[in-house]
């Protein structure tokens, strides 16, 4: 099960909220909310700056199931995406810091990938930080670098910045926004996430995976215009909350590559007489229950396709998730261009969705060899060869006339012409067969959530 931490990007100084009283206030609606909000800004901004606030576009955001928030509050006349005022608060709507975040954007990349910059001000328009975004990730000079030209970037960090695309199930078209990690934007919270500390680094069971919450830089483009004015709204309606999005991420250059070998070498342990065997493929979508979302590979969330063989006789079991993987990391992968592979043990990897095929002993061993034909000599393609590709052609090795057919997408940054194979796609698929109520579905697993695969055996000798 994953339980997982991801590192943060940034550490900014905090500024907290001065107390009017001893006693906890009480927030029982949202119109108490904002005013609790506007009573600290009153303390806090410059009055230039309070008299510029579009108070009537504020948004929340609810991190890790409502135990953070955030508040964001625009300037007038300006877009989200370009400036706002973001304020942490705690669950009863008491402000706890804030910060003045402006953007800046470089238009001339492709608009699959965000470039620009990030500054962070106090509330006193104090300079914090400043960080150049490249391709989603912060760039930043090494404090004994001695070079202003020298960038680097921690080779552990989630993307700041994430463009994402929406393909309507009808086929109806694309739509494309850009979305921020809005915890690391803010910093060092000590906040607990996913059962882990969110200023730390690790990996879960299954390996270099981890959590990010985004937030639409914009949750207003393109409805209405609000006026503009800064009067406290009165219901308990005028403070929205916006889409954040939970992403699972993987890290593949953490993952240790398996022998594919010494792995399947296992399955011999047991006679064929008198044995069942299986083979489940299993999809992970980068956002649980949103088969229809995706982001840009080269940001670290393509989300997974693998496989599980199973064999036993009697009290004997043999078990073995198999998973492709590029053998380095999403963002070092420039181009769609082939890469190294390798495969790694998916134990006790997440998944959303599954579809479970019972064999015979003779057909395991052609799924084996088709394994192993593959492990020594297929490259990693993000868009044409990637790990749907691998775990559907091995899957339909041994459905002669009745292959698995997912639909496939362009996707952000895929330069493939027919399209990309993905576990979206994948998930589609087994979600369609189940509702038609054919013969396989009793074999479909949908999850409400979430579900997580067992253990492998592991190699042997």
């Amino acid at each position: 099960m994953k339980n997982t931490t991801f590192l943060l990007l940034i550490t900014v100084l905090l500024f907290s909220c001065r107390k009017s009283s001893d006693t906890q206030p009480k927030q029982n609606s949202n119109t108490d909310y904002l005013v609790n909000i506007k009573t600290f800004l009153q303390d806090s901004l410059t009055s230039v700056d309070l008299s510029t606030i579009d108070f009537n576009r504020t948004i929340h955001s609810a991190l890790d199931s409502g135990k953070i928030n955030f508040i964001r509050i625009p300037f007038k006349g300006r877009p989200m995406k370009d400036a706002f005022i973001l304020i942490n608060t705690n669950t009863e709507g008491k402000c706890l810091s804030g910060i003045i975040v402006n953007i800046k954007v470089d238009r001339t990349n492709h608009i699959d990938k965000f470039s620009g910059t990030i500054d962070l001000s106090s509330l006193k328009n104090e300079k914090i930080k400043s960080h150049k975004i490249i391709n989603g990730f912060i760039k930043y000079k090494p404090s004994n670098s001695g070079s202003d030209n020298l960038m680097t970037e921690d080779p552990d960090t989630l993307p700041e910045v994430v463009v994402v695309s929406y393909i309507p199930s009808d086929g109806s078209g694309i739509s494309w926004s850009e979305w921020m990690n809005i915890l690391d934007i803010y910093g060092s919270t000590g906040y607990e996430v996913y059962g882990g500390s969110s200023s730390g680094g690790g990996s879960g069971s299954s390996g270099g995976d981890g959590y990010g919450y985004y937030s639409p830089l914009d949750p207003f483009e393109g409805t209405p215009h609000y006026p503009e004015n800064d009067d406290v709204p009165s219901t308990d309606d005028d403070i929205p909350t916006d889409d954040t999005k939970v992403i699972s991420y993987e890290y593949p250059e953490s993952l240790e590559a398996i022998s594919v070998d010494a792995y399947m070498k296992c399955f011999s342990t047991i006679a064929d007489a008198g044995s069942t065997c299986s083979i489940e493929v299993f999809t992970d979508l980068p956002v649980n229950g949103e088969p229809n979302t995706f982001f840009n590979w080269e940001n670290g969330s393509p989300g997974h396709t693998f496989l599980q063989l199973k064999k036993s006789n009697g009290t004997s079991t043999v078990q073995q998730n198999i998973g492709f993987y590029p053998d380095q990391g999403w963002k070092t992968m420039l181009t769609p261009a082939p890469v190294t592979g390798k495969f790694v043990d998916n134990a006790d990897h997440e998944f959303n969705a599954s579809l479970k095929m019972s064999l015979t002993p003779e057909q395991l061993q052609t799924i084996i060899n088709e394994i192993l034909y593959l492990a020594g000599s297929i490259k990693y393609d993000i868009d044409e060869n990637n790990c749907t590709d691998f775990a559907l052609h091995v899957f339909n090795s041994v459905r002669l006339g009745n292959a698995i057919e997912i639909p496939k997408y362009d996707i952000p940054g895929g330069m493939a012409p027919f399209g990309t194979s993905t576990p979206q796609g994948l998930y589609q698929k087994l979600s369609s067969m189940k509702e038609e109520g054919g013969e396989e579905a009793a074999n479909i697993t949908l999850t409400t959530v979430l579900g997580w695969v067992g253990d492998s055996h592991g190699p042997c000798n």
